[in-house]
Order: C-alpha cells, then sequence, then structure tokens
C-alpha cells in the first residue's frame, strides 16, 4: 500500500490541504472518501488552486484491520517522540515508521511552496452511534472553516488527550482537526466525509462551488446528521482504561446522551462504573483497543468559544 493516497497540485497558488486517512488501522472509510473526491476533481477537470495531498495513517494496522499494533499513532505526536524516530537507525516498534514517514510529509510538503494556508483535516470514525462531530485543539484556530462543516464541534479535548495529530501541527501553524465521520462501519462515514471534503476545499478556495454541481447536497448532507444535536460542546471528563482493567461499556449509549451523576454507565474488574457527573456522554468505547473509555462534555454557547483573539 502506497502511502500517498493522491496529490493535486493546482496551476494557480492556493492553500495546502491535507487530509490524513487510517491513523486508525480499523477506521478505513476515509481512504475511500478521499480517493473519491481526488479522482472527481481530476476526472471533471474541477479547477484548482493550492495543493490537496491525501495520506495513509497507519499502514500496518490497515493491512491487519485493528486500531493499532504496538502504540496508538494519535497519542505519538510530541516533539520527544518525533526526536526518537528521525533520530534511530532502526524502528523497534511498528507505528515507528508510520510516525516518521507522516511527519515526513507533511513537513516536506508545508516546505515547498508559499501556501495561503495550511489545513490538516485527519478522518476518523468512532465505535458509538451519532459519531459525527469536529473535534478542534485549543488555540488559534480556523473557526469559520470549521463552521462550514455544520457539525458539532467539540473544545478543550486537549486536556485529556495528549500527542494527536491534529494538536501537534496547530502549534506548527496549520488550521487542523479531528473529522469524526460516524460510526465505524455504517456506511455514513462515507457519505460524510465525502460531504465534508468537499465543503473544506470549497470554503478554504481550493474549488468554487460553481465547479461542482453537488454543492447543495453536501451542505444538506451534513446539515442533516447533525439535526438534534448540540452545536458546541467543550470536554470536562475523561475515564482513562488500560486492558488489564477489563472494561466494558454498558450497551446502548451514543454521542451526546444525556446522563446523570450515578448513573451506571459501564463496569470494569473492580465492579461498577459510575457517571461521576451530569452531562453528555461522548465517545464510549465499544471496542477491545482504546485508553479513554469515555467522556463526559457539556453543551456550551457558541460565543465563548475563543478564536484568534476574537469571540464568536
Amino acid at each position: 500500500m502506497e502511502r500517498i493516497l493522491g496529490k493535486i497540485e493546482g496551476e494557480q497558488p492556493g492553500p495546502l490541504v491535507v487530509c490524513v486517512a487510517a491513523l486508525h488501522g480499523n477506521e478505513q472509510i476515509g481512504l475511500h472518501a478521499f480517493r473519491n473526491v481526488h479522482s472527481s476533481i481530476i476526472n471533471h477537470e474541477i479547477p484548482f488552486k493550492g495543493t490537496l495531498v491525501g495520506i495513509v495513517g497507519n499502514i500496518k494496522a490497515v493491512q491487519c484491520n485493528q486500531r493499532f499494533l504496538d502504540y496508538d499513532l494519535n497519542r505519538a505526536f510530541t516533539e520527544e517522540n518525533i526526536r526518537r524516530v528521525n533520530e534511530k537507525q532502526t524502528m523497534d516498534e511498528a507505528e515507528d515508521e508510520e510516525l516518521a514517514a507522516i511527519y515526513d510529509i507533511i513537513i516536506r510538503e508545508s516546505s515547498n511552496g508559499n501556501y495561503s494556508e495550511k489545513v490538516i483535516a485527519d478522518l476518523h470514525a468512532t465505535s458509538a452511534d451519532k459519531g459525527n462531530f469536529v473535534i478542534v485543539p485549543e488555540g488559534e484556530m480556523n473557526y469559520p472553516l470549521i463552521k462550514s462543516l455544520h457539525l458539532p464541534v467539540v473544545v478543550e479535548m486537549d486536556k485529556y488527550l495528549r500527542g494527536t495529530l491534529a494538536s501537534y501541527f496547530q502549534d506548527k501553524g496549520f488550521t487542523a482537526f479531528a473529522f469524526e465521520g460516524g460510526a465505524i462501519g455504517t456506511g455514513s462515514e462515507y457519505q460524510l466525509h465525502t460531504s465534508g471534503l468537499w465543503e473544506i476545499l470549497d470554503k478554504v478556495g481550493c474549488i468554487s462551488h460553481h465547479d461542482h454541481e453537488n454543492e447543495d447536497h453536501y451542505v444538506q448532507q451534513l446539515q442533516s446528521v447533525s439535526q438534534k444535536l448540540p452545536q458546541t460542546v467543550k470536554a470536562l471528563y475523561c475515564h482513562k482504561v488500560k486492558t488489564e482493567d477489563q472494561f466494558r461499556m454498558l450497551p446502548g449509549f451514543h454521542n451526546f446522551q444525556k446522563v446523570t451523576k450515578g448513573q451506571h454507565i459501564a463496569m470494569d474488574k473492580d465492579g461498577p462504573i459510575h457517571a461521576p457527573m451530569a452531562g453528555l456522554i461522548f465517545m464510549p468505547l465499544y471496542q477491545r483497543t482504546g485508553e479513554d473509555g469515555f467522556f463526559i462534555v457539556e453543551e456550551v454557547p457558541e460565543f465563548s468559544i475563543i478564536s484568534n483573539g476574537r469571540v464568536y
């Protein structure tokens, strides 16, 4: 499997848009969504400004259809880890080579031109229903771009998740975010990621909506999946787990479902686990691998989100 899914270099200058798919090897629909958008632009000769690059995240894990083999790539993007894999002559763990390759491609592409903007969309899927949302790092972000996706926006996850790709490259000057397309294996991830990628390319100016006839369909698709979901939430709590904990969520929970303080929501080897506070359950873990059993978030007014010194 090739690391580069596809690349388009427009005749006119513009932004750099990098799409990373399957950073978790069992979340593969983003690969197909990118290929669809990439091939449509080429086959229909849609005028393009700037550069578009698609990257396969964890090739080894994709080939095994596993989230990861030795460690979670989306917790490994720290200066310490990047330095470690770049200085080593041999790669001891499966994800070392993946981490080094992704870093090298993104840094090389971002150094190749004088881009008007640099964007990274990290395409994911969740193990629970209603998993369509955008997670943005703290600090400066392109809020109009994020809002163009018409999906719930999740903030302050950086307090609980260290080493994400989006956070690392946001610190390098990118507008970077995780784009969750839905529950794994439902098919909705493909439609949502496809629609979202078109919207991203339109919003940053790579293409014009006049040049692709399905613009209204894409917007409607994004809006329809977010009906009755909160617009903006912030993380309040994360329940960390280890393999030896034998953690398991009780069945039936979905993203943004209300829970009450003290509600029985999960089990581990020590017995029942209760919600420590009232709020909305977020990313409940319904797969064997993962370090985060569940989060609790709360809805916040949009105007409380601060971006680049401005309040929205």
